[in-house]
Formats: C-alpha cells, structure tokens, sequence
C-alpha cells in the first residue's frame, strides 16, 4: 500500500475532551489515512507500508516524544524518526501484533521475550530515560520476534524509573510470577533492584 500522504495528515487534529466525567479523544480526520492506534497523547495513523504519524493533543507532547526517540535511536528498539512537526512525529510503522495481545492468547511468556524486556528497559535507562513506562501493550513483536517499544513522549521528562504499568499488566494475565522466575535467572541484580523498589503486594 503506498499513500499519498505529502500534506494529508496536516489536516487531522485531535483533541481530549470530558464526557460524562471520562476523557476521550475526540478526532477530526477529513483524510484517508487510516487510524492505526489511540491513547491518551494522541492518535496514529498508517501512511505508508513502513511509516506512520501520530498526531498529538499537546503540542509539546510531539516535540518531547521526539526527543526520546532520536535519544534511544542507537538502541534499534524504538521507531526511527524522520521528521517532528508541530503536533506531529513522523515514525517507523512497526508491523506486529503487541505483547499484550500475544500473552493473551498464549498464556505463558517466552524466556526470549523476557530477556528483551529487561534488555530495553536497561537500554532505555542507559541513554537518559528516567522514565520507563514499559507497558506490555507498548512492544511490538517485529520480524524475527523482535520487541521493540513506542510510547516514549515523557521518557526524558519524568522521574518514573519503576512504572510499575507493566508488571501490574503481568499479574492481570497471570504471568508475573512467571516473568520475575525468570528474569531472577537471567539478571539477578535487575531483579533484585525491582524486589527493592517495587511494592508486588500493592499491584
């Protein structure tokens, strides 16, 4: 599929709004590009076989987001970016089912795909990030079973090394105890560091 994008995505504009004392995104897309994803930032559209836009509420979210990339960009498991607008970051469009909806459906998590997980996190921390929000919904699963991970906008700007989304994430799906046995095996010292400042109890 090749899209002539050149200008369309400038047109689309998001928004959040209250309903009913719930925020929802509200989105104005007079485009043909396809919607590909939605939350809280903003929402994502395909343009090409291998680029997407995500469009942002907060202006400032695009230009923060974008920073956190171009900063992880050596690690190879974040978006490539091409180009960071007003509201907009133009990003590799990462083909893959997502994490989540993978353990969903096998109901147990590869040791491969923990060994990625501690590796990102500890790559993320390594290049700045004092945020690592590393939600099972935000990796991708890539050609070859390679993860990578999106949603970075407060990687570089928020002090939350252990966002505890993730493994809060593992315990809804039954699979914590899992992950922790073997990330215990694979890398005693990021295990131990997680046992010390997260409270597993209070998931």
């Amino acid at each position: 599929m090749v899209i002539d994008w050149m200008e369309d995505y400038k047109n689309i504009r998001v928004e959040r709004t209250e309903i009913n004392g719930k925020k929802e995104l509200i989105i104005h897309n007079p485009t043909s590009l396809k919607l590909i994803g939605e939350g809280s930032q903003g929402a994502v559209f395909q343009l090409s076989e291998d680029r997407c836009v995500k469009i942002y509420v907060n202006p400032d979210a695009a230009i923060k987001e974008g920073k956190a990339l171009e900063a992880a960009s050596n690690t190879h498991r974040v978006p490539n970016v091409y180009e960071v607008g007003p509201n907009y970051v133009i990003m590799d469009y990462l083909k893959g089912m997502n994490l989540k909806d993978y353990l969903k459906k096998a109901k147990t998590i590869p040791v491969s795909f923990t060994k990625q997980i501690i590796l990102i996190r500890k790559e993320l921390k390594r290049v700045g990030f004092t945020r690592i929000k590393t939600s099972i919904g935000h990796f991708i699963i890539t050609e070859g079973d390679v993860l990578k991970a999106i949603d970075h906008s407060d990687g570089l700007t928020k002090n939350d090394p252990y966002n505890p989304k993730m493994f809060r994430d593992l315990k809804n799906l039954g699979l914590l105890d899992t992950f922790l046995k073997q990330a215990k095996e694979i890398d005693p010292e990021s295990y131990e560091d997680w046992q010390k400042n997260i409270d597993f109890n209070r998931l």
